[in-house]
């Protein structure tokens, strides 16, 4: 791998560790949000499905887009767009605003989960391939269970929606970091 590659790829684990700490610290409490949110368990489901519908729209057009314009403007798009929907889930009073909300989720989880992995295989060479996903994928879900077992404190000392503010900013500021990605 070129020092680029090296470089690029410990900015993107750095990044996505960070996100995977803030999103297991509020992982089990987004999902009583949208709850409490959709006011029926019929329509938890009805919240959940549309997010995912969306979610399998978008990966193809993801995946063929960002072949021509490079994965960095998705990337940091969809991290932008993603601090502002968990700001959003807290201020948000009716169904209809829970599922535009979702369906926005279903959009950035549709684009993040095609261009990371895109662009992890993008730093990646052949024969080391395995080894470095596999790396990155430890790393990542570490961070996931750290921050899950940390969620139930901090809900209990600062309440469901500081997470949530706490989130929002943290994904806002650690997507700084994607600006010093340098595509080929």
């Amino acid at each position: 791998m070129s020092p680029s590659s090296d470089r690029n790829l410990l900015l993107f684990t750095t990044v996505s560790s960070i996100w995977a700490i803030v999103l297991g610290i509020i992982g089990p409490f987004y999902v009583l949000q949208v709850e409490k949110l959709s006011r029926g368990m019929e329509k938890l489901g009805i919240a959940f499905s549309i997010m995912v519908l969306v979610q399998s729209l978008t990966t193809y057009f993801a995946g063929r887009f960002s072949d021509k314009l490079g994965r960095k403007p998705f990337l940091l798009v969809t991290a932008f767009t993603d601090a502002a929907t968990l700001f959003l889930y807290t201020v948000i009073k009716e169904t209809y605003q829970l599922y535009l909300l979702q369906a926005m989720l279903g959009v950035t989880n549709g684009i993040a989960g095609t261009i990371g992995t895109s662009f992890l295989g993008d730093l990646t060479i052949k024969e080391k391939r395995g080894k470095t996903v596999g790396k990155f994928n430890a790393i990542v879900s570490l961070c996931a269970a750290t921050g899950l077992a940390l969620g139930g404190y901090l809900v209990k000392l600062y309440g469901l929606k500081s997470l949530f503010y706490l989130a929002s900013i943290t994904v806002a500021c650690s997507t700084v970091f994607l600006f010093f990605i340098k595509e080929d």
